[in-house]
């Protein structure tokens, strides 16, 4: 199984040392001992795509502090490309931008949330259980985002939701998996990350995000579901 990773930023200067890039952290998240998954990471904010698409089983679009409905040059091309990924049946993965990425290019919507910055572990519930997820009811997982889904894509089945984000992670039915929270994130590069912006957020709010590090969250178990979904729609 080959996996083209669509890398959609760029770290900020002070956390690539420690952490490098969202490629690597999926690189790291769902990789598995003597396995056969084969990922390769593409920058696409840098423009950088597989030469042959062909080459590959399936897609993973990361996260990213850019908008995704935005009309940058690179964003624009990037739902360009989903789009025809799409078209072509091939299995896709989003992710926080990514999850949000695909809505909006596949007939959705995406923008600005009233709800403001969503940060730190939340718990979701889920509104089906397909196979790649088991019988669980609930999950938690690291988040930071302001932006959100405001109207799924035609087709698109909600996953899981809270009252804070309703459209927290959705499904088409063998052809995409869109997830907001962050699976592939450390409670140290959370913390790291909200550091950065500290000075956008009143201190009450920090105190509760950083409390809520406390709880465990599912991103080793987030990542064998999104294994599932793979294996289950590759070439099916």
């Amino acid at each position: 199984m080959k996996l083209a990773i669509l890398d959609a930023d760029i770290l900020y200067d002070s956390l690539k040392p420690r952490y490098d890039s969202y490629g690597v952290m999926f690189e790291q998240l769902l990789a598995r001992p003597d396995d056969q998954l084969q990922m390769s990471v593409f920058c696409v904010i840098e423009g950088e795509y597989p030469p042959d698409p062909s080459l590959f089983d399936a897609f993973l679009v990361t996260g990213s502090k850019f908008d995704s409905f935005a009309d940058d040059a690179w964003i624009e091309a990037l739902r360009v490309y989903v789009r025809r990924l799409y078209a072509e049946g091939r299995p896709m993965v989003g992710v926080c931008f990514g999850h949000q990425l695909l809505a909006h290019a596949l007939g959705g919507r995406a923008g600005r949330s009233d709800a403001g910055w969503g940060l730190g572990v939340m718990q979701y519930q889920l509104d089906q259980q397909p196979g790649f997820v088991g019988s669980r009811t609930s999950v938690n997982l690291i988040v930071s985002h302001r932006d959100q889904v405001l109207t799924l894509p035609p087709d698109a089945q909600r996953l899981w939701s809270n009252d804070f984000c309703p459209n927290a992670a959705f499904v088409i039915p063998g052809k995409v998996l869109a997830i907001q929270g962050h699976p592939e994130f450390s409670v140290d590069y959370a913390r790291d990350l909200l550091a950065l912006r500290a000075d956008q957020l009143p201190p009450a709010m920090l105190e509760k995000v950083d409390a809520s590090f406390a709880t465990p969250h599912d991103g080793d178990l987030v990542a064998g579901w999104i294994r599932q979904f793979l294996e289950q729609n590759i070439n099916k």
